[in-house]
């Protein structure tokens, strides 16, 4: 028997094309087609159509819920159902909008409801949960979220299955990621004290600690195009005052310094709390040069550890205290090593040249440390070897400046390493969005700045 799609399944997917996608409607109806032709269908009851997989497995799920949406499932009843309805969703965001307008975001947390004392059936359910708001974060309600706060504070308790504090994290990212209005009211109801607690309580699980660092920083982002302002900074204040999480992460890397990956989220985390120079003061008491340090040296192969540390090490040092105390540690000769050994990683030359200007900014004795520890030529071999990326070239002629500023003799050393060159084909490459920091490397350099004369104050006079 041919497949065919019901007519209103067709239309839907191809308006959500056209809505949400911005697709002609060529284009959408072409989608579409190519969607429902890779999918695979199940004959609806009277054999005469082909129903959408997604919207058979919801189905299945609704009748294991009984007419009133309240009975209680085995997992026998909902596994199979719930495992294609999660695959489905990760097929694209059509997929999940679909779902949504057939009622699976209500069904779904009325299972999650019902299954809050049966992990088993629990599990299944928040994955289902997690695929469907993926990028489709509208969709709580309320109630939602007096649910999930719910389960995060009970599994900060329980210990039984460290699977479902991962997902109930997840399901907190998927929220927050490019929603304010969700993260504002999460963190209303308690989120973050929620989320912290999970994050102590799972500190032997990796993959929680994991997850659950990206759910906390998701409240320091300022993603959601429809807000004209957002609370990020707020957020952040408030973990690092009332929650503590400085010290938290920071102890936790001396904890599994020997995992990289959960090491480099509690790197990442830490550097998104440091957003006043008090809390950068509160990261050095706590030994975060000293966590830093030992990164480089346990992890000198791992590009992304490496990327962390100087991305956390270039937020500290906005602070002057810290940048002393950084530069009296010999920071500069492992930021050099770090970028040397991974000079074709775009990120870590990135990061590098950031945490080298910030260290050389308006302190000429770092400035000739820095040159010293062979900070000036890495920095020039970490723009050659990007010419595209926007970004480093910008930081590099920013730390080029910083070191030459307030220290004439480090010029003659930059002209020879060839930065002139450089400086003008981050130029050409860039016009514009590198013109002023260039343009101001080159003057601190001595060498030939082509200035465009924008305004003479020439014309007609005032009529009086």
């Amino acid at each position: 028997m041919a497949k065919v799609v019901s007519q209103e399944t067709y239309d839907s997917v191809v308006l959500e094309n056209v809505v949400d996608f911005e697709m002609s409607h060529e284009e959408a109806h072409t989608e579409a087609q190519k969607e429902f032709e890779a999918q695979d269908g199940k004959p609806s009851a009277d054999n005469k159509v082909m129903e959408h997989s997604i919207l058979v497995a919801l189905q299945q799920v609704k009748s294991a819920l009984g007419a009133a949406g309240n009975g209680s499932p085995s997992l026998k009843e909902v596994e199979e159902p719930l495992a294609t309805f999660t695959t489905a969703c990760k097929m694209s965001v059509a997929h999940r909008v679909l779902a949504s307008k057939h009622g699976a975001y209500d069904t779904l947390l009325k299972l999650i409801k019902q299954s809050q004392d049966k992990p088993e059936v629990l599990c299944p359910a928040l994955q289902a949960m997690v695929a469907l708001m993926e990028l489709n974060p509208d969709i709580i309600s309320t109630e939602g979220f007096r649910v999930l706060l719910e389960l995060l504070e009970d599994w900060s308790r329980r210990m039984e299955e460290p699977a479902i504090p991962d997902l109930l994290a997840q399901w907190c990212l998927s929220c927050c990621l490019k929603q304010e209005d969700n993260r504002q009211s999460l963190v209303t109801l308690g989120a973050l004290g929620a989320l912290v607690g999970v994050l102590q309580a799972h500190r032997g699980s990796p993959r929680v600690v994991r997850t659950t660092c990206r759910a906390l920083r998701s409240f320091t982002l300022d993603d959601d195009v429809r807000q004209a302002f957002g609370k990020a900074h707020d957020h952040a204040r408030l973990l690092a005052e009332e929650h503590g999480l400085i010290k938290i992460c920071l102890d936790l890397i001396e904890e599994c310094l020997s995992d990289g990956d959960t090491t480099s989220e509690l790197l990442y985390t830490v550097a998104k709390m440091c957003v006043r120079a008090e809390y950068c003061q509160e990261a050095l008491d706590r030994g975060a040069l000293l966590v830093i340090n030992d990164v480089f040296i346990s992890f000198p192969d791992r590009p992304i550890l490496n990327r962390q540390a100087l991305s956390l090490l270039k937020t500290l040092v906005g602070n002057d205290k810290v940048k002393e105390e950084a530069m009296k540690s010999g920071v500069s000769q492992l930021i050099v090593a770090a970028m040397t050994k991974h000079e074709n990683e775009r990120s870590v030359s990135e990061e590098g040249c950031g945490a080298i200007s910030m260290l050389a900014l308006r302190v000429p004795a770092n400035a000739k440390q820095l040159m010293e520890d062979g900070a000036g030529r890495v920095v020039v071999r970490a723009m050659e070897a990007h010419p595209k990326a926007k970004q480093v070239q910008k930081l590099g002629c920013m730390a080029v400046r910083n070191m030459v500023s307030r220290l004439p003799e480090n010029k003659q050393v930059f002209v020879e390493y060839g930065v002139e060159a450089v400086i003008h084909s981050a130029l050409r490459n860039h016009g514009e969005e590198v013109k002023d920091i260039a343009h101001a490397a080159l003057r601190d350099l001595n060498l030939k700045v082509d200035l465009k004369e924008q305004w003479r104050g020439t014309g007609h006079e005032i009529s009086r």
